[in-house]
């Protein structure tokens, strides 16, 4: 009798436990998640533990078997590459956001906010690493003032670190994400056409061991109020104009 009482307490203390999701995001997106996944909590129970960093430093530390459960990233080419090698829950890969590119501090006229790419140190995020970064190469070559600007550039590990070199004065300007402005409105929206699309997928990491809670996690993000959150952030949707 006193085995049967300890095995169903154990059952019942397991049905009513609650997930713990490891959550690793790029840094553009780190701060939308974390107020995505706080809402989540309050709701499910489940926790949710947000790691954060550029998508390149993110993708090696889930080639090498980190514990992540999902991993959002800020370009396609890392989640493709996580599926080609079997890495990832079959049929988990999809695009969550489309970032956008801006130019701050840009008072003014546009034609004045472009003259800052080459007489100023300018901080973009390390395009080895951070797609916003590789996107920033992209607005400078098709602006022709690369080779004058990268005296000057200030690299930053992911878009998080460039924003602080612009805000600390480390930096007079940036090409940064829209999501990092707030209520700020000194900045100016780049051109979609002159950048590959900033499209960010996202995935469920093939050895979670909580692959349902992952996916309850990523309905959740398709709920009205999330993706209402995700477009006030600064990010487009994709499949919305």
């Amino acid at each position: 009798m006193l085995r049967y009482s300890i095995c169903l307490l154990a059952m019942l203390c397991c049905a009513h436990s609650h997930a713990q999701l490891r959550v690793a995001v790029a840094a553009n997106f780190a701060e939308t998640l974390t107020e995505l996944a706080a809402d989540y909590s309050i709701s499910s129970g489940d926790k949710v533990t947000v790691i954060r960093g550029s998508s390149g430093k993110l993708y090696a530390q889930i080639v090498q078997g980190a514990p992540f459960d999902i991993f959002f990233s800020a370009d396609v080419d890392r989640p493709k590459a996580l599926e080609a090698n079997g890495l990832i829950v079959t049929g988990s890969r999809q695009t969550y956001a489309l970032g956008q590119l801006v130019l701050w501090p840009a008072s003014g006229d546009a034609e004045t906010a472009l003259r800052a790419f080459a007489y100023a140190r300018f901080a973009i995020a390390n395009p080895r690493l951070a797609p916003y970064g590789k996107s920033a190469l992209e607005v400078l070559t098709r602006l022709g003032v690369l080779e004058k600007a990268q005296s000057r550039l200030v690299r930053g590990e992911n878009i998080s670190q460039a924003y602080q070199y612009v805000f600390s004065g480390n930096a007079d300007a940036g090409l940064l994400s829209r999501s990092q402005m707030g209520g700020n409105d000194e900045y100016w929206v780049i051109p979609a056409g002159w950048y590959t699309p900033i499209e960010q997928q996202r995935v469920v990491i093939k050895n979670s061991e909580n692959k349902a809670a992952a996916m309850r996690f990523l309905a959740f993000m398709q709920t009205q109020a999330s993706r209402a959150r995700i477009l006030a952030a600064g990010y487009q949707l994709p499949g919305v104009d």
